[in-house]
């Protein structure tokens, strides 16, 4: 017999430590913000670009959902269409179904999202 032990933990006292905690090691606070931008990176000599959209964004980052599976560590350029802007990122996390990334800024910039803080 099955027993589901899945656990939503942010309404216990635990879960609400948990949070609280990683909110401690964040270096910069994360705002829930739907952000569409592409992702160039290369690949051998060829140039690949994809779609993707932010989950939340910070000054230094982003969780994103992203239409390529890009590798852990990988060296990206982030293309905002709406400002024209580009950043230089890192892949610092992904899923692993490898659509949902993290991606770190290079050189933080609170402004490149266009979203305040």
């Amino acid at each position: 017999m099955a027993i589901d032990t899945a656990v939503n933990t942010v309404g216990t006292p635990a879960g609400k430590a948990l949070e609280e905690r990683w909110e401690k090691l964040r270096t910069h606070q994360r705002v829930v913000s739907r952000v569409k931008f592409q992702v160039e990176w290369e690949e051998g000599a060829e140039r690949q670009r994809a779609n993707g959209v932010t989950v939340d964004v910070s000054k230094s980052g982003c969780l994103a959902v992203v239409g390529a599976g890009l590798p852990l560590r990988k060296r990206v350029r982030l293309i905002n269409p709406m400002s024209g802007r580009t950043a230089e990122a890192q892949v610092v996390w992904r899923d692993h179904e490898a659509w949902d990334v993290g991606l770190e800024l290079v050189k933080p910039d609170p402004s490149f999202w266009g979203v305040k803080f």
